[in-house]
């Protein structure tokens, strides 16, 4: 088993600057108020506002890395092995699944944001949590910008209060095969497509006069999503829709974002999961719309009959029931 730790130690750029902006206009600023009738008044004002925006930066910042630290020091104190999560102790803590989504607003200035969900679906207390074998979905760029909902753990018992583990389970297959043809008057390129255990694989054939290329996509619905698997006129493309290894992410409920997940595994786009994905073929044109076809495809979370059993067992063993 993989294990993750979300190491979010906060971005300084903000507290930087605005250092640089207090030191290079404090100087002129204080001089034009102390020359200006009561300018006393308005430079204890001036000060107390830069010192405002200041500590807010600098909270802010200190915040994340609390947070980070303690998910690193739960992710130091408690034992992973292929089956299970050892705690340090006894704990409360609640199971169920986290959603979460990110994107951006802004122009120039962009600002990332974050929601975040928690369902739980039953509360516990032991001092071992197993591997929760659940589907999970994941669908985010490279800046941070998609979901996740993965079956998640919670914890609530300090030290660690808010620690929360994710699992993302390499069990599952791709199930599903056909063949995507897309054309126009001029242009035409049909996509074969199939699934291979953890892989769906395909190939393209074109024949294109106007069109500049064939571009594979993979998409999922509920999100605006596009990642590409290939381009070209005529190719081959192969992607993985789950991990290698079965893998624990260890962040904080705080902190944990789309975007630190996707660049703790890997830093490109992240497309992986079970249930239903979209395979797009498109007709790139210069100076006229793209023109696309789709068909879609599902990965399925299988599981033995003897693990099943297993995995009951272990839940009723430890409390999960």
């Amino acid at each position: 088993m993989k294990v993750v730790v979300l190491r979010d130690r906060g971005s300084t750029l903000a507290v930087v600057f605005i250092l640089i902006f207090m030191a290079a206009f404090m100087a002129p600023l204080v001089y034009m108020f102390l020359s200006a009738a009561g300018g006393t008044l308005f430079l204890v004002l001036f000060i107390a506002f830069a010192l405002l925006i200041f500590g807010g930066g600098l909270y802010g910042v200190i915040r994340v890395r609390s947070a980070s630290k303690k998910a690193e020091a739960f992710f130091s104190a408690a034992e992973f092995s292929d089956s299970a999560v050892s705690l340090p102790g006894e704990m409360d803590f609640e199971v169920g699944v986290l959603e979460m989504r990110g994107w951006w607003s802004g122009g120039k200035n962009r600002t990332y944001h974050v929601s975040r969900k928690f369902t739980a679906e039953r509360m516990s207390r032991g001092s071992r949590i197993p591997f929760i074998d659940g589907e999970f979905k994941a669908a985010v760029y490279s800046d941070g910008t998609g979901f996740i909902r993965a079956p998640a753990v919670r914890v609530l018992s300090e030290p660690y209060r808010d620690v929360v583990l994710l699992f993302l389970t390499s069990k599952g297959r791709v199930e599903g095969e056909g063949t995507v043809t897309v054309s126009t008057q001029e242009d035409s390129a049909q996509v074969s497509f199939r699934g291979d255990g953890k892989l769906i694989r395909g190939s393209v054939y074109s024949t294109l006069t106007k069109a500049r290329r064939v571009k594979v996509a993979l998409t999922t619905e509920g999100f605006s999503f596009e990642k590409i698997l290939g381009t070209g006129t005529s190719f081959e493309f192969s992607a993985l829709m789950l991990p290698e290894e079965s893998t624990v992410v260890v962040g904080n409920y705080k902190t944990v974002s789309p975007k630190s997940l996707a660049g703790s595994l890997g830093g490109g786009t992240l497309v992986m999961g079970h249930g239903e994905f979209t395979l797009r073929a498109i007709l790139d044109i210069r100076l006229r719309p793209d023109v696309k076809a789709e068909e879609p495809f599902v990965v399925e979370l299988e599981m033995e009959e003897a693990e099943k059993s297993e995995e009951n067992e272990f839940e009723e063993e430890w409390g999960f029931t």
